[in-house]
C-alpha cells in the first residue's frame, strides 16, 4: 500500500485495495453506501486515511 503523503491514499489506491472498480468507488459514495471522501484543497481530488479505509472494508464487507 503506496500512500501518496501524510496517510493519505488515492481513490485508485483504495479501489485496488477493495478489489473493486474506481468508478464502483464513486457510486457508492453517490447513493449514500459509503462516507463522502475527503477533498484535497488545492486539487479537489478525492482522498482516503487509513481510518477511512478501515471503515470502507467494515461497510462493504470485503
Amino acid at each position: 500500500m503506496k500512500e501518496i503523503n501524510n496517510n493519505r491514499f488515492t481513490a485508485q489506491q483504495v479501489a485496488d485495495i477493495l478489489d473493486i472498480y474506481k468508478r464502483t468507488l464513486f457510486n457508492w459514495e453517490e447513493s449514500g453506501k459509503i462516507p463522502k471522501a475527503k477533498r484535497d484543497p488545492m486539487n479537489n481530488y478525492r482522498y482516503y486515511t487509513k481510518e477511512d479505509i478501515s471503515l470502507l472494508k467494515r461497510l462493504t464487507k470485503r
